[in-house]
């Protein structure tokens, strides 16, 4: 009972700090106040947004535009936590990747951005507090000014560096804001082994991010560790089906007024489909993926679900 009174009161005391944001990367991970899990709770990384199909190989010359609806549903896990701790999020992100026919160091070159819009709410009923809090605002932006890809044979390779600035709305002292604002710097690699003779592939994105102090807090978030995987199978150039998911480490520590010094991790597993919408003439793809929250340390668990339509011009 102490504990569990020890806990509300903490994330009482820090809900004004609580914030929502959006990126490759802002998307809510809320932990019980004590992880030490960023600012708030939150980061600029969002869970199992930067797998997809073939995610290594190089699209054809051209501008792609895109858009992306994702939804997360969960409840606060923790030791000495009440089940009445909610949090539920719509994320929506919009961009653009241009694929260009310049190379350097062996590799094709690309660019892009997207910008994303956030609604969410946080819940907690459970006396003596009761929390209600809800935003709907615009979010930060991310910018990769340098994406490249290298194929050798069935083996193929990305690097980029994605910058999420804070465009988004921010009020100090708010219960929950639409951005984190500071910036973080995003650097990825991804690779794919693609046989397209079977219809089978497996990739891997691993990528570390760095994140700046928060001016109107003097609060530095710690740096993060995040790897998507995926597992998909080909059974026509139109349709695929595939094996998703995503571990998330925080690895060093916060810094700032009340900067705690407790460990968070999350992980999940779900399906994702791939239409490639050439097959009726529309040059795209349209990417569904439900991702089941299995392991959550001092952070919230749930389920993920997100469609991605793409276009390209």
């Amino acid at each position: 009972m102490l504990g569990s009174r020890r806990c509300l009161y903490r994330l009482y005391r820090l809900r004004r700090n609580i914030a929502l944001a959006a990126a490759v990367c802002v998307f809510p991970l809320f932990p019980i106040p004590e992880a030490r899990s960023a600012e708030g709770g939150l980061t600029n990384y969002v869970p199992g947004y930067y797998g997809d199909f073939a995610v290594a190989v190089a699209p054809e010359k051209g501008l792609y535009v895109y858009g992306t609806a994702y939804s997360y549903q969960a409840k606060l896990k923790g030791p000495a936590v009440p089940d009445t701790v909610s949090a539920s999020a719509m994320l929506y992100l919009s961009g653009f990747q241009y694929v260009t026919d310049y190379k350097f160091l062996g590799a094709t070159y690309a660019f892009g951005s997207y910008t994303t819009f956030l609604d969410a709410n946080t819940e907690a009923k459970a006396p003596p507090f009761d929390l209600d809090a809800s935003v709907s605002n615009r979010g930060d932006t991310s910018i990769s000014p340098l994406v490249l890809y290298w194929a050798f044979g069935n083996f193929y390779a990305s690097a980029y560096q994605s910058i999420i600035m804070p465009t988004g709305a921010y009020r100090d002292g708010a219960a929950l804001n639409s951005s984190r604002n500071y910036f973080s710097f995003d650097s990825v690699v991804a690779l794919t082994w693609l046989d397209q003779q079977q219809g089978c592939e497996i990739s891997l994105v691993p990528g570390i991010m760095f994140n700046t102090e928060n001016p109107s807090t003097h609060y530095r978030t710690g740096n993060e560790f995040h790897l998507d995987g995926m597992l998909n199978k080909y059974f026509s150039q139109s349709f695929a089906v595939g094996l998703h998911g995503y571990f998330y480490s925080q690895f060093t520590h916060d810094s700032g007024a009340g900067a705690p010094d407790i460990q968070s991790s999350s992980a999940a597993i779900g399906p994702a489909l791939l239409w490639n919408t050439t097959s009726i003439g529309i040059p795209g793809k349209i990417v569904g993926k439900w991702l089941h929250e299995i392991d959550a340390t001092n952070r919230f668990e749930g389920d993920i679900l997100s469609v991605t339509a793409a276009l390209k011009f």
